[in-house]
């Protein structure tokens, strides 16, 4: 079982060479020269029930792949500023509809969470980054 999932600003160059290997998983740790913008891992012990929640909006512009350990959910630059409209676009009525309550977060956390996740998207959009969802 993963045990969290962090959301990284990055730029598209940064995220081409993640996916081809050419840039190691220490970008991702601060452990290099280069990082990405930013790091949102609040909510990463809520990244399931975030993924459920978000999933409908995140799915139609984002790209799954195994090439970025555990398992990844990216979206390029282009597809970041139409990501950050659709979520900021969920309302609360949707939050709550979609929350099920067997997910172990309660639902005020998730909507602080999603709160706080739409802004990092925005913001992403904003610096024209592309985002890589990773649960590790």
């Amino acid at each position: 079982m993963s045990l969290g999932g962090d959301f990284y600003a990055l730029s598209d160059q940064q995220l081409e060479d993640l996916l081809d290997g050419s840039l190691g998983l220490a970008f991702l740790y601060d452990d290099l020269d280069e990082q990405p913008r930013e790091c949102y891992a609040k909510a990463e012990d809520a990244w399931y029930e975030l993924t459920q929640i978000l999933g409908p909006e995140m799915n139609v512009y984002a790209e799954k792949t195994d090439a970025i350990p555990e398992a990844s959910q990216y979206s390029w630059a282009n597809e970041t500023a139409a990501l950050a409209e659709s979520l900021a676009g969920i309302d609360t009525a949707t939050i709550e509809r979609r929350y099920k309550p067997e997910m172990e977060t309660d639902l005020a956390t998730i909507k602080g969470y999603i709160k706080d996740l739409v802004a990092f998207y925005q913001r992403a959009a904003q610096n024209g980054d592309a985002v890589l969802f990773r649960v590790t």
